[in-house]
Order: structure tokens, then sequence, then C-alpha cells
């Protein structure tokens, strides 16, 4: 069945989509207002936490969740277990900050990255020279890959160390 937008009635939506918008609006307030309204907030993100990962189409269980954060677990944790306690936490941390934050470049990257640097004069410097001082600073992405390659060997090395 397909419908055809241009014959939809907008004006008789008008009304009830904003009242829609002001119920939603009140019942925000009176969630913050209200004593018992962390709880309610944090049911909600036990709830969303559990339903995002219904959206990918996997099945994790609210109470399974709920002791899976208080560790408190009665079984193995599975994968999505462990993947909606991740967006538990993340839902939690945006909770935490100010309004706004999360679309932010901290909110998004945990910084601003790459950063414009303004040189001693207050100009900003160009992307190339601040790679070429970052170089400069840590070695070139060749030398940094090579100390990476060299920690992780010395790790292996330790963990075959152990199993033998």
């Amino acid at each position: 069945m397909s419908y055809d937008l241009s014959k939809l009635p907008i004006s008789n939506l008008l009304r009830p989509i904003s009242e829609a918008g002001s119920a939603l609006t009140r019942l925000d307030e009176r969630i913050a207002r209200s004593p018992v309204g962390e709880g309610f907030v944090e049911r909600s993100h036990f709830t969303d936490a559990c339903a995002s990962l219904w959206i990918d189409g996997e099945l994790v269980h609210l109470e399974d969740l709920v002791l899976h954060d208080a560790t408190k677990d009665i079984r193995t944790p599975t994968h999505e277990l462990t993947i909606a306690r991740d967006v538990l936490r993340t839902r939690r941390r945006i909770a935490a900050q100010p309004a706004g934050w999360a679309l932010s470049p901290e909110g998004l990257r945990g910084q601003a990255w790459p950063a414009p640097s303004s040189g001693g004069d207050g100009s900003v410097v160009s992307e190339a020279r601040a790679e070429a001082a970052h170089d400069d600073d840590f070695g070139s992405g060749e030398d940094r890959a090579e100390r990476n390659t060299n920690v992780f060997d010395e790790e292996f090395a330790a963990i075959d160390a152990v199993l033998a």
C-alpha cells in the first residue's frame, strides 16, 4: 500500500503534532523536578541500550543488562551484552555532560582533532607544517610503526613465556 503525500491533510495534523510536542516538553520538566526522576532517566538508559541492540537484530534481556552492570552476572556475559553495557555507559556519559556536548568536537572525538594551532604571531599554522612539527617531535609514521611493532613483539614474547 502506498500513500500519496500530496493528498495528506497536513492542516489536520498540525494541532496533534503541536500537542504531542508540548506534552513531551511537560514530561521532560516533570521528570527533572520529580523525586523519582533520576530513577526514571536511569531506567530509560537501560531500555534504550537494549533497544539499540534490538534494532541491530541482537536480543539483550533488560534483566541481564542490569545484573551485568552491577557485576552480579548469573551466567557468562555474551558479546551482545558487553556491547549493550558500552551503549549504557555512553548514554550515562552523555547525560552527565552539558547540553550540546555530544555534538561538539570534544563529544564526538574526545578532543578537537585535528585542531588548528596558532603560530607565535597568532596566525594559523598550516596542516602540513603542523604534521612536520609532529614528525619532528615523535618521528615519522614509519618510525612510529616500527616502535609499535617492537612493543607488540615484546608483549607477544611475554605471553608466549607464560604459555610455555
